[in-house]
C-alpha cells in the first residue's frame, strides 16, 4: 500500500461501513475499508433477526427507515427484502404511548393502522390469547431482508465505484496531522479463529499475534463503523465511547402446527419477537438484566425454556409443543439514548455506529447521510444531524423507547 492515499479510510466493513463506502464511492471518493475480518464471522451484521421497520418514535431514526426501506424496495429481490409488515402487540401501559406516536409517524409518510384485540386474532388466527392485548399496530411498508446479502450489495457497488477492501487487517494506531489521517496496521497472512478475532477486537493490541505484514494506510478523513467492536478504535483517537455491547439471543425453533409464512415480523407485548424462518420460526428475546460484555456464548435449549417458549405459548395455544432446533448470540451495541451515532467526532475523523439494534435497517439511509456530510461538509438529502455524538454534552438527545 506505499505511495497510496485515499480520500476517507473506513474501519469496519460490517453492514454500516460497507454502506458508507458505497456512498463515498458513488460521489466520487477514492475509499478504503480495512476490517479484521469481511466475512463477519462475529459481526452483527451476520446475526440479527433481518427485520426492517420504520416503526420508531423519534424522528431521525423513522426517516432513516423510511429513506432506506425505499432503496430496498428498488433492490427487493437481490437482497430479499419482504415486506409482509410488523404487527406490534401493547398492553395498557405502551398502547397510549403507541397512539401518540401516530400523527409523527403518518406525518413522515409511514403507513401504519391501528388494530383491536379482535382484529389481531382475525388477521393473525393464531394469536388466540388476547386479555392483555390493549391494541396493536400493523406497518405494511415493514417487512424483513437478508443482512448478508445487503452487506453484499453493497460492497459490490462499491467495489464498482472503485473501492478498496481490505480483509484482516487490524489497526495498531492512528494519527490524525494537518492534512491527513495515518493508519498503522497489521495485517494476518493466514486465517484468524474466533477466538483470535474476538481477542484483537477487545483487547488494546494485537500482542503475540500471528505472522503477518505492517502496512500503512493514507486518507484525508477516516470513518469508524466497527459497530460493537468501536470501544477500542474510539481509543485510538481520543474518543470517548458512550456505548456498551449487550449479548442478544434468537432461537430456531420448530412447530409443525403452525406455519407463519403468510406473516412479517411479529412483536409481543412481552418483548418476544419472532417470524417465520424457511421451515421453521425464528424467535428472540432480549432480558433486561443482561450484562454488557463481549459475550457470544448462546444458552442453548436453557434460553428456549425459560424465555422463548413461555412467551410464546402465553400468546397462542398452538404453541404448546414446540421444539427447540438451535440458535445463535451476537451484539447489541446500545447508545444511552437507544439511537445511532453518527456524524463528525473530530476533525477529519468521522462515525457511524452504536445502532442499538437497527444497523440493517436503517443502514442504506445512514450510508448515504454520513457520506453526504464527508464530501460536502453537511446533510442535504439524508439528515442525521440529531445524531451527532455532542448530544450527550448537550442534553439533546434522541431517546428511542421503541426497542427490542
Amino acid at each position: 500500500m506505499a505511495g497510496e492515499r485515499y480520500d476517507v479510510a473506513l474501519i469496519g466493513g460490517g453492514i454500516i461501513g460497507s454502506a458508507v463506502a458505497m456512498g463515498l464511492a458513488q460521489r466520487g471518493a477514492r475509499v478504503v475499508v480495512a476490517d479484521i475480518d469481511l466475512s463477519g464471522r462475529l459481526s452483527s451484521s451476520e446475526k440479527n433477526a433481518g427485520g426492517v421497520r420504520a416503526t420508531w418514535w423519534q424522528p431521525v431514526n423513522i426517516a432513516l427507515c423510511r429513506a432506506s426501506i425505499r432503496y430496498y424496495e428498488s433492490i427487493r429481490t437481490e437482497v430479499g427484502f419482504r415486506q409482509k409488515g410488523y404487527l406490534w402487540l401493547y398492553d395498557e401501559a405502551t398502547w397510549p404511548q403507541a397512539l401518540a406516536h401516530l400523527e409523527l409517524q403518518r406525518s413522515l409518510g409511514h403507513r401504519i393502522e391501528t388494530l383491536s384485540a379482535a382484529e389481531v386474532n382475525r388477521r393473525v388466527p393464531e394469536i388466540d390469547r388476547l386479555d392483555d392485548i390493549a391494541g396493536a399496530t400493523f406497518s405494511p411498508d415493514d417487512g424483513l431482508i437478508n443482512p448478508n446479502l445487503l452487506k453484499e450489495h453493497y460492497r459490490r457497488i462499491a467495489r464498482a465505484h472503485g473501492a478498496v477492501f481490505l480483509d484482516q487487517v487490524f489497526v495498531d494506531a492512528a494519527a490524525v496531522e494537518a492534512d491527513e489521517v495515518r493508519l498503522e496496521c497489521w495485517q494476518a497472512e493466514s486465517a484468524l479463529s474466533d477466538a483470535e478475532l474476538a481477542r484483537l477486537m477487545t483487547e488494546d493490541d494485537r500482542g503475540a499475534a500471528a505472522r503477518g505484514q505492517l502496512i500503512e494506510l493514507r486518507a484525508t478523513a477516516v470513518a469508524i463503523t466497527t459497530g460493537a467492536w468501536s470501544d477500542n478504535v474510539l481509543r485510538l483517537f481520543g474518543l470517548r465511547n458512550y456505548s456498551e455491547s449487550v449479548r442478544r439471543q434468537i432461537c430456531i425453533v420448530d412447530n409443525r402446527a403452525t406455519n407463519f409464512a403468510p406473516y412479517g415480523m411479529i412483536v409481543d407485548t412481552s418483548g418476544l419477537y419472532f417470524h417465520n424462518e424457511g421451515t421453521h420460526i425464528l424467535a428472540g428475546y432480549s432480558p433486561p438484566d443482561t450484562p454488557p460484555g463481549h459475550h457470544f456464548e448462546y444458552d442453548g435449549e436453557p434460553f428456549f425454556l425459560n424465555e422463548i417458549w413461555p412467551r410464546m405459548y402465553a400468546r397462542m395455544s398452538c404453541c404448546e409443543r414446540l421444539r427447540h432446533v438451535g440458535g445463535w448470540a451476537g451484539l447489541y451495541e446500545l447508545s444511552p439514548d437507544r439511537s445511532a451515532i453518527i456524524g463528525r467526532a473530530a476533525p477529519r475523523v468521522f462515525e457511524a455506529h452504536s445502532f442499538s439494534g437497527r444497523g440493517a435497517m436503517q443502514s442504506y439511509g445512514a450510508g448515504q447521510a454520513l457520506a453526504e456530510l464527508i464530501t460536502t461538509g453537511a446533510y442535504r438529502d439524508f439528515e442525521a444531524s440529531a445524531l451527532g455524538r455532542e448530544r450527550f454534552e448537550t442534553g439533546a438527545l434522541a431517546p428511542e423507547e421503541l426497542h427490542i
